[in-house]
């Protein structure tokens, strides 16, 4: 995948879940930090912890491998979605039930996805090395 793809395929995530937060009237949840709340009390720090990763993984994918560029666009556009919600709203809504009390976003789904693949794709490229 080239670069320039990678960064379409985030940003299609990005905006496809921010398209569907615009029809979120109230949100099931408001994650004030990171995953599963972590650091809720401190959503100025967690957002500027957001944005610095946000541009680290926009420079990683753009500097990846072929290989490895679709599992990273997977990552980016949810990092960019989620830190969006976070500058703009002070949150990120959560809307998909994933369990008893658990809710993610299309972003999360993204997020997991990408590391899913990363492994996957670092599975498969390090069998397929000479020995």
């Amino acid at each position: 995948m080239k670069v320039k793809e990678a960064f379409l395929v985030a940003g299609f995530i990005a905006l496809a879940d921010t398209a569907v937060k615009g029809f979120i009237e109230k949100p099931p949840v408001k994650n004030y930090g990171f995953a599963y709340n972590r650091f809720d009390r401190h959503p100025k720090e967690v957002a500027a912890v957001s944005a610095a990763l946000s541009g680290v993984m926009c420079a990683a994918t753009a500097l990846s491998s072929e290989d490895h560029r679709l599992p990273m666009s997977l990552i980016l556009g949810g990092a960019l979605s989620n830190t969006a919600d976070r500058l703009i709203r002070g949150y990120v809504v959560d809307y998909i039930p994933m369990g008893k009390k658990i809710y993610g976003n299309i972003s999360d789904i993204a997020i997991f996805a990408g590391a899913i693949a990363m492994a996957v794709t670092e599975a498969v490229s390090t069998s397929a090395e000479p020995k």
